[in-house]
């Protein structure tokens, strides 16, 4: 029946640099405690940028059942599934209820999908010949990762796949919020995920100036909002939630993290840098009915760039007027780097946290306060602090900028 539902997040579930499971994720949030390091899945010693947040100790088939024959998958995949995983897990949903909300809706953003097979199947073409190629395409389909996920759940199931660059975990989140309150699917499993610390995406993203070729500690590399930052670090990881209907959630006995409220997306203009976050802050407010002073915390996209991280606070100065400075704002990769696609869901994750917490983790080596960054970015220690309505910010390649609220049940 088709109605105006209220939706909640009842499960988490995330890989990142920084830790895997919402513990160890959470813990290292908390500490400030960055996951950025030496690059190790490749030999990055010949090329300028060294460093990478690479999700750590992480083996598919010590997380996944072996029917899903994991080892086949891209690294992507095989982190969103254990990531989805996790998530069914923690919100504590066993399969006879999954059934009997079927279909379930799957929906993943990925901005890159397999493209690490693809390099080592052209690697392996130049390195042995045309006629000794690997059968990898089907494996690097964007779509793969949610068919996984539909074979792990084993009830029937809706999939779809978004690749709307870095806010595409975050975009996935919103069309499994817009569903669910439309009465389509009582149940969503929605999140983002990338795997891309390759030779072809570290050098291509270098070049184009997106990525920080400084090799100095790399606990301190990244450092959102800082005046001596000096560009973001590429990172990879996955994050999934569970999106149900208040209702049906509650009923079956389970305790969300938060709701949904509302969502915006929008494109930049070129000559006008901040009109994008501006714009997708403005329009999820509107989406939801609040007001700019109805908003207590902004989990802020904060790259770690030089320019965006202003243009990023540009905007919220734009957004909310004199009650910015009241505002705070942080960002979480200092500790995660950019995972891309993944980043929006994992900073899902993180706010759904600090609701469970009451606390706002901090902006990670935000040592030396930057002129044009003025903002209460939480710096350095994490603080407690009554989240009431919350705005999470992700940007991505091609102007795209996204913004989804999110609200305390208490």
């Amino acid at each position: 029946m088709i109605g105006k539902n209220r939706v909640v997040i009842t499960g988490l579930g995330v890989l990142a640099a920084n830790g895997i499971g919402k513990e160890a994720f959470w813990n290292s949030l908390l500490a400030g405690e960055s996951g950025i390091g030496p690059i190790t899945l490749f030999d990055a010693s010949d090329i300028p940028w060294k460093l990478a947040g690479e999700v750590k100790g992480f083996t598919p088939t010590d997380y996944l059942d072996k029917k899903l024959r994991p080892k086949r998958e891209n690294r992507g995949t095989q982190l969103l599934a254990t990531a989805a995983q996790m998530a069914i897990k923690d919100a504590k949903l066993n399969r006879k209820e999954l059934a009997s909300a079927a279909p379930i809706l799957v929906t993943i953003g990925t901005t890159l999908g397999g493209l690490d097979l693809v390099e080592i199947h052209n690697r392996r073409l130049e390195s042995k010949g045309i006629d000794k190629g690997l059968t990898t395409v089907s494996y690097c389909l964007h779509i793969k990762g949610p068919s996984v996920i539909s074979k792990m759940l084993d009830v029937p199931t809706r999939i779809g796949a978004l690749s709307n660059s870095c806010t595409g975990g975050l975009d996935a989140i919103a069309s499994a919020f817009s569903a669910v309150q439309r009465g389509e699917t009582e149940i969503a499993v929605a999140g983002g995920t990338d795997a891309v610390v390759i030779p072809s995406v570290v050098t291509g993203l270098g070049y184009a100036g997106l990525l920080s070729k400084t090799s100095d500690d790399p606990r301190k590399v990244s450092r959102p909002f800082d005046l001596l930052r000096t560009g973001g670090f590429l990172g990879e990881g996955a994050g999934v939630v569970v999106i149900e209907s208040m209702d049906g959630a509650l009923a079956r006995g389970a305790t969300p993290y938060a709701e949904i409220v509302g969502y915006s997306t929008t494109c930049d203009y070129i000559h006008m840098k901040d009109y994008g976050f501006k714009n997708s802050m403005e329009g999820a407010l509107l989406n939801a009915g609040f007001m700019p002073k109805d908003i207590s915390y902004i989990n802020a996209h904060g790259s770690s760039d030089i320019a965006l991280d202003q243009m990023e606070t540009e905007a919220i100065k734009a957004t909310f007027g004199p009650q910015a400075y009241n505002i705070p704002v942080a960002s979480i990769k200092g500790v995660t780097g950019n995972p891309l696609a993944a980043g929006g869901a994992i900073q899902t994750i993180s706010t759904c946290l600090s609701y469970a917490n009451g606390t706002i983790p901090p902006t990670a080596n935000l040592e030396v306060p930057d002129p044009a960054c003025d903002l209460d970015y939480v710096p350095l220690y994490a603080r407690q602090h009554d989240l009431g309505i919350s705005i999470v910010n992700s940007r991505g390649i091609g102007g795209v900028n996204s913004s989804l609220l999110l609200r305390n049940l208490d």
